[in-house]
């Protein structure tokens, strides 16, 4: 049986993890950070050949779930010029469409990225027969997979401009919302 004095000291050692993996994640929101973490990300897809082999043969499911983000981004970003067009001048609510698009795109192309990364990683373990656990929670795949930014991003560009359209228009916004969530899903299913 523990006594309170170990319980004590095991609560301090959890906060300390805590703080130093909530540390971690926060140091990804460093404008160094993130350039180094893409290019990193970049450089695997170009490199790395484990990486390679699990995508080149899914190249062209791949590309079906990039066109459906890019696909519901356009959508988005129209929607958010037209309503960014009321309030502000037509070249600012351009401004604000090509940001809220590009937005989109990039967070949600860096998020399957690092996804298809960790599948292609768990396929060649599984393969050589090597079993990894991996801490499980949302600020462990926060910190382990360098995705803070990526969905900042998609929560900006995606679901705050989802949110919006649902107002007026919720059909529109569920079908996007289901084409966004559905391809990555999809291609889990039969590219897997």
């Amino acid at each position: 049986m523990l006594s309170k004095r170990d319980i004590r000291r095991a609560v301090r050692h959890g906060e300390r993890d805590l703080r130093a993996a909530g540390g971690d994640v926060l140091s990804q929101l460093n404008p160094r950070n993130i350039v180094r973490d893409a290019g990193d990300l970049a450089l695997k897809f170009t490199r790395d050949q484990v990486l390679q082999a699990y995508v080149a043969p899914r190249a062209w499911a791949v590309l079906a779930v990039v066109l459906v983000f890019v696909l519901v981004s356009s959508v988005l970003s129209i929607d958010v010029i037209m309503k960014a067009s009321r309030y502000m001048v037509g070249f600012i609510a351009l401004l604000v469409g090509a940001v809220a698009w590009t937005g989109g795109v990039v967070g949600q192309i860096y998020v399957f990225a690092i996804w298809l990364e960790g599948r292609a990683v768990q396929a060649d373990r599984d393969e050589r027969g090597q079993h990894v656990r991996m801490p499980s929670g949302l600020l462990a795949y926060l910190k382990y997979s360098r995705a803070l930014v990526p969905w900042i991003l998609v929560a900006v560009c995606v679901a705050l401009p989802l949110l919006v359209m649902a107002e007026r228009v919720p059909l529109v916004a569920l079908i996007l919302l289901t084409a966004s969530v559905s391809a990555p899903v999809l291609f889990r299913k039969f590219a897997a």
